[in-house]
């Protein structure tokens, strides 16, 4: 393309040296939007040979460090419109996402435009307006339209990073020698384009009709691939987020009215329910033939559009029925009175997890250990959220009608929150308490097991006398390990005792009379039901409060320990071992996906941190999903609704019910220089 670009050149100088300059005549000839072939685009000839490779080294560089891309296109003229009008229509002609942003010179009419991402600057114009008047501009008044370019980038990676004011220019080094052109350059470039086409074929895959299967044929399987994940998680936040907001309504309309939004949801779970069972056999450890593999990430982005349109269709009727501005008073005064409840439980409730930290091991109180403090961030916001509700209330106008509801909505997810956060710890202790209690009972049953198998093998003659004695020693281990460590992690204990003691009764049902065997594998099976369940339980409750940034890893984890769960209930009437191995199974998948869960709900502190330094008050609220504010990594923002500082103008969006959607507004300006 260098080659193409410079022969070019060579000509339009030759024709310009021809006719004696008779073409300066003519006026700058304008372009309209148009979607950009590259991440550099000089179609007005700005600049030279190392001032491109200038340009595209800093944009490079920012992509490398930050995961920004930035595209730089010079036109000669944008006439007749601004500049800041073209570069937002070239913005959304190139498909770009909230990853990208763009520079557009016009270089004969010397104006330009400059867009960035709502959500990638933090909802902050301030710092898209420092870049502009104190990086580019500066730069394009000298004519340095490659200082331009890279003044941008060294822009765009000091505001992603975190650091405030503004940056002094410094020129990117040019790069020197030839190694380029040995393999080491050979090699980086392929890298890039494969990156870049990988890239694109994502943001193309973004707007094909993802219930179509024809449709998402075209779409290369990395991309298929992780559109798959994305949608997976936007879907199970629109369902978990519908699912709370029509709790809310069916305690204020009753059921009969909110039937048919109960049927939504209904349908939709289970339709994504098939989307997780898919995703799953993806994730495990078997590789699928490619074009198995396809056909499997098909049936995940239709399952997972199919339950999202679900929920569509009644999105509009559902916000007709809870018309929240007409009785706003009534309702800020309804969830004042829930404020009061909710804050009145955070001490007891502390002071029972406390108890409870002091007496268990760490692992026992995983999905509970920081419900009080995350119940009582959820607090703070609905307090700030009802605030700011009566405000608007009592100078209600069509411009604040939108912002009193999301405060409503804020206000009843963030009190729901709380209240199943703290329900948690009550359900944690009981059903640790419980699992204490009935330790010594599980223990006794299976040490019956072992002297029954050491009475058996005594006998000898035994077909299966090695995997008898091999089972009997593993059950020796787990009453070991429950002895020592089941005060502290008796859920734990208590999967490796059923495991155990299944496996020691399938073999001793051979040699035992059936009967008794069966009453044994009953009990084990009951015991591993009920450990199953109670770890069930708390890590959907652990994603329901935090789903603003769990990824599609542990909600498929979870998802699968639940059809273990229901396949244990239904094989359990005639197959009991497959039953507690069942059971067992979906125990085992739920601590995994608590532990995934875990490390994204720390990921996306950490990136809140880095990427809203100077206030924490709303992290709780944005890692529960009922505000958004792109705590995932991929570009969307972990609930549905709108965009962390929509608008332009900062501030924050509610989830609310319905299925997820797409936002965000771009900042940014231009003008002459």
């Amino acid at each position: 393309m260098r080659i193409a670009r410079l022969f070019s050149l060579l000509a339009a100088a030759l024709v310009a040296a021809v006719m004696g300059g008779a073409l300066l005549a003519f006026p700058a000839s304008a372009e309209p939007p148009f979607r950009l072939p590259d991440y550099v685009t000089d179609n007005a000839g700005a600049l030279n040979d190392r001032q491109l490779a200038d340009v595209q080294k800093a944009v490079d560089q920012l992509y490398g460090e930050h995961r920004v891309r930035l595209w730089v296109v010079y036109v000669d003229s944008f006439a007749p419109k601004s500049g800041f009008d073209w570069t937002q229509q070239t913005f959304k002609i190139s498909d770009l996402s909230d990853q990208d942003a763009i520079l557009a010179v016009a270089t004969k009419d010397r104006s330009y435009g400059f867009v960035v991402p709502n959500q990638m600057a933090g909802g902050s114009s301030t710092k898209v307006d420092n870049i502009r008047r104190d990086m580019i501009v500066p730069a394009l008044t000298k004519n340095d339209w490659a200082g331009a370019a890279i003044a941008a980038a060294n822009g765009l990676g000091s505001m992603t990073k975190g650091g405030g004011g503004s940056i002094p220019l410094v020129p990117v080094a040019v790069v020197a020698g030839t190694g380029l052109v040995g393999v080491g350059g050979v090699a980086l470039l392929s890298r890039r384009r494969k990156r870049r086409r990988h890239e694109a074929d994502v943001a193309a895959a973004q707007n094909v009709d993802p219930s179509d299967p024809a449709a998402l044929a075209s779409v290369p399987i990395e991309a298929l691939d992780e559109l798959s994940r994305t949608i997976v998680v936007k879907v199970d936040n629109a369902v978990r987020t519908s699912a709370n907001e029509l709790a809310l309504a069916v305690e204020e309309f009753g059921q009969e009215p909110t039937a048919p939004f109960a049927a939504a949801v209904d349908t939709a779970r289970n339709t994504l329910k098939q989307a997780f069972t898919v995703r799953q056999r993806l994730d495990d450890r078997v590789p699928e033939p490619i074009t198995e593999r396809r056909d499997l990430l098909t049936r995940v982005v239709v399952a997972a559009a199919k339950a999202n349109r679900e929920l569509e269709t009644q999105t509009e009727a559902f916000h007709q029925m809870r018309d929240l501005v007409f009785n706003a008073p009534e309702r800020l005064d309804a969830l004042t009175q829930q404020l009061v409840t909710v804050t009145a439980r955070l001490e007891p409730c502390e002071q029972k997890l406390t108890a409870l930290k002091g007496e268990f091991a760490e692992t026992a109180l995983a999905s509970v250990a920081r419900n009080v403090n995350a119940a009582r961030e959820r607090v703070g916001f609905a307090e700030k959220a009802i605030t700011q509700g009566r405000e608007l209330s009592a100078k209600i106008g069509a411009g604040e009608i939108g912002e009193l509801v999301d405060c409503v909505r804020g206000a009843e997810s963030a009190l729901q929150q709380a209240n199943t956060m703290l329900d948690a710890v009550d359900s944690a202790a009981s059903d640790i308490r419980k699992a204490v209690a009935t330790l010594p009972a599980s223990i006794e049953d299976i040490q019956k097991g072992i002297s029954a198998a050491g009475s058996q093998l005594a006998q000898g003659g035994l077909a299966k006398a090695t995997e008898l004695s091999a089972a009997r020693d593993a059950a020796v281990k787990a009453v070991t390990n429950a002895q020592a460590n089941g005060a502290a992690d008796p859920l734990g204990a208590f999967t490796q005792l059923t495991q155990a003691d299944a496996d020691l009764d399938r073999l001793l049902a051979t040699v035992t009379e059936e009967r008794e065997a069966t009453d044994r594998l009953t009990k084990a099976y009951e015991q591993a039901l009920f450990t199953a369940q109670s770890r069930v339980r708390s890590v959907s409750d652990y994603i329901d409060t935090r789903r603003g940034s769990i990824g599609p890893e542990a909600r498929t984890r979870l998802n699968e320990a639940v059809r273990q769960l229901e396949a244990a209930q239904t094989v359990s009437k005639t197959d009991l071992s497959e039953a507690i191995q069942r059971a067992n199974g979906a125990s085992l998948l739920a601590a995994q996906a608590q532990q995934l869960a875990n490390d994204d709900v720390q990921a996306g502190q950490r990136e809140y941190q880095n990427r809203y330094r100077g206030g924490q008050s709303d992290m709780g609220a944005m890692v529960g999903g009922i505000i958004l504010g792109n705590i995932l990594t991929g570009g969307f923002g972990g609930g549905y609704g709108g965009g962390f500082g929509g608008g332009g103008g900062g501030g924050w969006t509610s989830t609310t019910y319905g299925g997820s959607q797409g936002g965000g507004d771009l900042l940014g300006g231009g003008g002459r220089f």
